[in-house]
């Protein structure tokens, strides 16, 4: 019964450890994204805003990096801080049309914890600010 008993504990133990890895975050853009902002990142034009061009510029300003955190879809993601994190960097790297330069400072969790309870409220306008202070800002990305 016992050898039984540390079988069961070790099989338990192993599948919580695959659980807590969570997935890549290429399979967890398509579960948790990509049915709004599609497969490429260009969003629906009019409905949900592309992060071809948003995500990189956006992550480049320190007002930015706390609009990309807590915009509803994110701050409210079933994810934990570490596969978001894992998920916006990937995301700047393989759906943007602007570069990652040396500059650019991946998200860690730490960054989404503090961020991700405060969700954003006046999303639309809070973008619309951000394009303009982007656009204003000389050597954006």
């Amino acid at each position: 019964m016992r050898a039984v008993t540390v079988i069961l504990a070790a099989v338990l133990s192993s599948a919580a450890a695959n659980l807590a890895q969570g997935y890549q975050p290429v399979v967890n853009y398509q579960l948790h994204c990509m049915g709004c902002h599609l497969a490429d990142g260009s969003g629906q034009p009019g409905r949900v805003p592309s992060i071809r061009r948003s995500l990189v510029l956006f992550s480049s300003l320190p007002d930015g990096r706390e609009y990309v955190v807590r915009v509803p879809g994110v701050a409210q993601s079933p994810l934990s801080n570490e596969d978001t994190a894992a998920l916006l960097n990937w995301m700047a790297r393989n759906l943007s049309d602007l570069k990652v330069t040396a500059r650019f400072a991946d998200y860690s969790a730490a960054e989404i914890q503090g961020l991700r309870d405060r969700p954003l409220v006046t999303v639309s306008a809070t973008r619309a600010r951000l394009l303009r202070t982007a656009a204003a800002k000389p050597n954006s990305p």
